[in-house]
This record gives C-alpha cells, sequence and structure tokens, in this order.
C-alpha cells in the first residue's frame, strides 16, 4: 500500500501537477494520510507542510497493491487565491 502526490496546490495559488513531479518524487509507501492530514511534500527543491484535500477518506478500505493519488495544498494557501493551472486555466476562489 502507498500514496503518491500528484497534485499540489503553491501559496501563490499555481497548481503542480504530475506532469512536472518526477514519478518518484512525493510517493510513499504505507498507509495513506487522509482528506484533511498534514504531511511534508517536497517541490521545486523545497519541503514544505501540505494539507490532503482529495484523495483517501477516513475509515476505507484499500487493497495493499494500490497506490492512492492524493492532491494536497501548501499550507498558508489563501482560500480565496484562485488556482491557476499549467494549462492557463484559472479556478475560481473556494468558501
Amino acid at each position: 500500500m502507498g500514496y503518491w502526490v500528484k497534485r499540489i496546490a503553491l501559496k501563490d495559488g499555481e497548481v503542480v501537477t504530475e506532469r512536472e513531479l518526477r514519478e518518484d518524487e512525493n510517493r510513499f509507501d504505507g498507509p495513506p494520510p487522509v482528506i484533511g492530514d498534514l504531511i511534508e511534500v517536497q517541490c521545486r527543491g523545497r519541503k514544505f507542510m501540505a494539507k490532503v484535500e482529495w484523495g483517501s477518506l477516513p475509515d476505507r478500505g484499500v487493497s495493499n497493491d494500490f497506490v492512492v493519488p492524493l492532491r494536497v495544498s501548501e499550507v498558508g494557501l489563501d482560500p480565496s487565491i484562485p488556482l491557476r493551472f499549467p494549462s492557463g486555466r484559472v479556478f475560481a476562489p473556494r468558501d
């Protein structure tokens, strides 16, 4: 069992996707964290704490051979900042 951070929303609103991350970057063995947990991730040469926004739910059984994809946001991301994706898409601020 393991988990892989595939999308990271940085403090400035930029979203880093798996296209920019190496396949072995932010990939971990062990039980996946659940939504709301804080984990340490690495992105663009720095390590920081991030909150799990999407992925595993509490009390959800996961097969041992399955890798759970996670989406996280850097601690300190202001929810009023629009998210900017590499494709140029911009998503409105979250509630």
